[in-house]
């Protein structure tokens, strides 16, 4: 006979459990398996940053951490889960022998983490120490100068991205088109640890800046009145902090007069109450940068020993590459000798070429109807003429950009109004004029699967609504390993949605919260129904339920939000009470009985039909598999 024990898990939190209370209970800590002298590492805060000139690794011999980069990766905290991303070192980092590539990987109690194939340690989610209350922090960036028509930035949640794409550099496009280009798409975050903000360049083209010194891979603890500068001279502001201060939250203002009189004026001001993702921040590694891109006034980030500087294609070689290619060459341009010619007689090359190889091109056509406006028919038009030119990347591009811009907005509005009918539709629509598109393609995918979130949400009732056994489990499976196969490919699909179409980014973010609470309770709750339904196949199988009712009973305890387990008890009630007249060979007694019986537990359905056959045997042996 099972017991209680043999079926049932232990009293200890099962590790997906311990991982959905990380953000709260629990800290990892690594302990190494390669180097005992490296000692054991806590992580105690949302983000750790691993390299060679990062504690404690600073610390070590220099021949442990020789082959680990200076940005080597992080660790980070997001929603339910921990995560480690590589961020392009030159040696990698690996979690059980899985290389970390583009997409982060989520860390799980007895992962093996490695870097640089020479530091390895064993993962442990451990409880976390009581650590006192950390005070909300505010940071007002303040435009240094007040005539470029700047506002100020008021940032209450964190971590906060700098990205060119995001709307609040992205909104002086029009003005400053190339001062905005010299930010990068992940350019700097500004992150809170216990009641301290620091910012971190992550990368970029054109550095970031504090008090006139560019960031190296080491984050900065931001104090009030310093400046900070993303990407040349252009977006310098004045940092102040604000402390909430004891129990009535009391703020201690640190910022200038001027700032405090702007944040009142709403209109001059971007708030940014929203927290940005880790996994937006961390995941995509920068592309690289194009020569409009490139601030020359920048001054450039010192190259790290020993790495060779590598040589970029910019877009007037690209240009001259193709064109060169078109007009039967061998597509290869030596760029030394072009800039021999001088730039006047080179611009007035280009400029002539460009004009005759345009001229009554259907790409005119295209353009005029993007300028004015007209996305769909501008969607339709790159749809017809991708089906006769497949790989042409700039049609896949403007294809690109005018069906979302098309169909985007009123896809928005039906999610918003919970038509999710209406927005599956418009996604299916949009597929069709995606399907000469590679590049289209996937973003429409996305867009169909933050669809098929929102309506599986709202449908049971709302992001707390109860778990369902046997019903919830493979939706909420389904819609959490879609993200998880690559969550840098979504990143980098939502980004450019957003890009044409900043309404998006709401609904993206409604979107991300419901999948980590999914993610949340596919750790949790699916699990304990998982444990449930084995246990019930278990008893089924070996014909012994002594086990199942306590455990109902401390699963339903244990979880408040599991749904459907009255259900199975009376179905386990039930089929017992049949069980025990199979065997006692009451063949028509069981006929009589399951024809009136409903089971809704389908492992009990299915094993009903054996009840009968074990009668009809006059309840000797054992009852024969379902079929």
């Amino acid at each position: 006979m099972l017991t209680a024990g043999e079926i049932m898990v232990p009293d200890a939190a099962s590790i997906a459990e311990r991982q959905t209370s990380l953000d709260r209970t629990f800290d990892i800590v690594l302990r190494p398996i390669s180097h005992a002298e490296l000692g054991e590492i806590r992580i105690d805060k949302d983000l750790f940053a691993v390299g060679r000139t990062q504690p404690p690794f600073a610390s070590a011999k220099p021949e442990l951490v020789v082959d680990v980069s200076r940005r080597h990766a992080r660790i980070f905290r997001e929603g339910a889960s921990a995560y480690v991303a590589d961020l392009g070192s030159k040696n990698g980092t690996a979690v059980n022998g899985v290389e970390v590539t583009q997409k982060p990987h989520i860390l799980k109690d007895g992962d093996e983490l490695s870097f640089a194939g020479a530091l390895a340690f064993r993962v442990n989610l451990v409880p976390r120490a009581m650590r006192a209350a950390v005070r909300p922090v505010a940071v007002t960036l303040t435009p240094e100068r007040a005539d470029l028509g700047l506002q100020q930035i008021v940032v209450t949640s964190f971590p906060f991205l700098v990205s060119k794409t995001d709307e609040t550099f992205a909104q002086y496009r029009e003005a400053y088109p190339h001062q905005v280009n010299y930010l990068s798409r992940r350019h700097a975050h500004i992150y809170a640890e216990d009641d301290a903000i620091y910012v971190e360049d992550l990368g970029s083209t054109n550095g970031t800046f504090v008090d006139g010194q560019r960031l190296d891979e080491h984050a900065v603890r931001l104090e009030a009145g310093q400046h900070i500068a993303f990407g040349g001279e252009h977006f310098v502001y004045r940092i102040g902090l604000e402390h909430a201060s004891g129990s009535d939250a009391t703020v201690t203002a640190t910022r200038e007069p001027r700032a405090a009189a702007l944040a009142d004026d709403a209109d001059r001001t971007t708030f940014v109450g929203t927290a940005h993702s880790f996994l937006d921040i961390f995941c995509t590694p920068p592309a690289l940068p194009q020569d409009d891109e490139i601030n020359p006034d920048a001054p450039p980030q010192a190259p790290e020993p020993g790495q060779d500087a590598r040589y970029r294609r910019g877009r007037i070689e690209t240009f001259l590459c193709e064109l060169n290619e078109a007009l039967g060459g061998s597509g290869k341009v030596d760029m030394r000798r072009v800039g021999r010619w001088g730039g006047g007689v080179l611009a007035a090359i280009v400029a002539l070429v460009t004009f005759v190889y345009f001229q009554g091109s259907p790409q005119r056509d295209m353009q005029a109807l993007m300028s004015g406006g007209q996305f769909q028919s501008a969607a339709r038009m790159a749809d017809q003429y991708l089906a006769r030119h497949p790989d042409d990347a700039t049609w896949r591009a403007m294809g690109t950009e005018a069906l979302i811009k098309a169909s985007v907005p009123d896809w928005v509005a039906a999610i918003n109004a919970r038509a999710f009918d209406r927005a599956h539709a418009i996604a299916q629509d949009m597929r069709v004029l995606a399907r000469h598109n590679p590049d289209a393609a996937p973003l429409v995918e996305n867009i169909d699967w933050i669809g098929a979130l929102q309506s599986f949400v709202q449908g049971r009732g709302g992001p707390e609504a109860p778990i369902r056994i046997y019903r919830d489990e493979a939706p909420i499976r389904a819609l959490t390993s879609r993200w998880n196969d690559d969550p840098g490919e979504h990143q980098r699909a939502f980004d450019r949605i957003t890009a044409y179409v900043p309404a998006f980014s709401a609904v993206y973010a409604d979107a991300l919260s419901h999948l980590r609470k999914l993610q949340s309770d596919d750790s949790v709750y699916v699990a304990a129904l998982d444990r449930i339904e084995q246990a019930i196949d278990t008893a089924l199988a070996s014909d012994r339920f002594d086990a199942l009712p306590a455990m109902l009973t401390d699963y339903g305890q244990r979880y408040p939000r599991l749904a459907g387990l009255d259900a199975v008890r009376a179905d386990l009630d039930l089929y017992e009470q049949i069980d025990s007249e199979a065997h006692a060979g009451h063949a028509q007694v069981v006929h009589d009985r399951l024809a009136a019986a409903h089971f809704a537990t389908p492992p009990f359905a299915a094993h009903a039909g054996a009840l009968e056959k074990l009668a009809m045997a006059g309840g000797r042996g054992e009852a024969a598999p379902a079929h």
